[in-house]
């Protein structure tokens, strides 16, 4: 950048005027050194800015983390699968990465992330093909006795865990207080815990009359599963659930047309469409705005959307045909990924009511030229975004 004359301070005014002369004429006499410095990586756009932190720098591996995977502490857990060998269960507290270990068997994942820094999933035992849910707080916890299967789905900030487990040869729902709990089933041979709140409260999914119903559990109603039923059509599943008890999925309705779910207030309400036959929800937040993806009229893809409880919001895309949201914080803030035109490729995305689709790309300080974020995968309360990229995992941090 230039100095204006006026910006220098006067007792360095002559001889700065000297010295510029000096490098003019000696580089039009050919003579003196030529100096190329890279230019300067472009400001950001802007908006919210984010200082990049590298979580996992590893291109080739496939990293997968939930929406549930990052707390209030920006303390991040999910699962690494590289090109060979088996997958990993991390946690990453802040300072430094953990591998969470396993029971014998060499692989495991980790599906969620409470405010304590706990971290539920699964890991195998040394015969390699049985599944073994865990809690971790520093060390490995079985959750059931070693052998019969069982997987952890969920966590809740008083460390209650949902997940699926074998009972009597059975594979049903659980919830985990310190002692596994058989929640049942609607009558079919299997159900899962997938999500669980604060109050112990779990969504989930059953088999039912040779099909699939969502279902509820809440202790303080009773210990049976509630079926949330359908939108009119064969099956539901849910996805997630707010502490409020809110749970949104997917349902058949009656024309066979699978459209996104909220269920409160004790009845399941249509969600709609973009415009297509297609939606499905993901991901609730404590307001109950809703996240997931809906076909648009005349446009043979998906694009992410936002319920506010009345309308549903086409996110758009940054100009491809194709976008998804993932995941939304308390203040709204969705985040997914979105294409570009043409072989652009993926960028990772954020969208707000009050905005307008953003690439996260634009709004990175100081990062490395080389970097593309292209999947968002996680946001806290915080605004702090978890990001798969071009170089590994990495974690967006508000920049104040």
């Amino acid at each position: 950048m230039l100095t204006s004359f006026a910006t220098l301070k006067p007792r360095n005014f002559f001889s700065t005027a000297i010295a510029v002369a000096a490098a003019a004429l000696l580089g039009a006499c050919g003579s003196g050194h030529s100096h190329h410095y890279p230019p300067p990586p472009p400001d950001p756009a802007p908006g919210v800015i984010y200082d990049v932190v590298p979580l996992i720098d590893d291109p080739a591996a496939l990293i997968r983390v939930t929406s549930t995977g990052i707390n209030e502490y920006d303390m991040v857990a999910g699962i690494i699968f590289k090109p060979s060998g088996p997958s990993r269960a991390f946690l990453h507290n802040g300072a430094r990465l953990i591998d969470l270990g396993d029971f014998g068997g060499a692989s495991a994942q980790a599906f969620g992330i409470n405010r304590c820094g706990h971290v539920a999933g699964w890991a195998l035992g040394p015969s390699r093909d049985i599944p073994q849910a865990f809690r971790y707080d520093g060390a490995l916890h079985r959750l059931a006795p070693p052998g019969p299967f069982s997987q952890a789905r969920a966590v809740s900030d008083c460390d209650k865990v949902t997940g699926i487990a074998t009972f009597g040869g059975a594979a049903h729902a659980y919830q985990y207080d310190g002692v596994l709990h058989d929640l049942g089933t609607l009558g079919g041979a299997r159900s899962e815990g997938l999500d669980i709140n604060v109050s112990g409260m779990v969504a989930g999914t059953s088999e039912v009359a040779g099909t699939l119903h969502a279902f509820l559990y809440d202790s303080a109603s009773g210990p049976a599963l509630h079926d949330l039923g359908t939108l009119g059509g064969a099956r539901s599943y849910a996805r997630a659930l707010n502490d409020a008890g809110q749970v949104v999925g997917g349902s058949d309705n009656l024309d066979g047309k699978l459209h996104a779910y909220r269920y409160d207030g004790g009845a399941m309400h249509d969600l709609g469409t973009l415009g297509g036959d297609f939606s499905e929800a993901v991901e609730i937040n404590a307001a109950g705005l809703v996240v997931g993806s809906s076909s648009p009229t005349g446009i043979g893809s998906t694009h992410g959307f936002m319920h506010d409880g009345a309308l549903m919001h086409d996110i758009g895309t940054l100009g491809g045909n194709y976008s998804e949201a993932v995941a939304i914080n308390a203040d709204g803030v969705v985040v997914g990924s979105s294409n570009l035109p043409g072989a652009g490729g993926e960028r990772a995305v954020s969208w707000t009511l009050a905005g307008a689709l953003v690439d996260l790309n634009d709004h990175l300080y100081a990062a490395d030229p080389g970097l593309r974020l292209t999947h968002a995968l996680a946001i806290n309360n915080k605004g702090s975004i978890v990001a798969v990229s071009n170089h590994g995992l990495v974690l967006l941090k508000v920049r104040h």
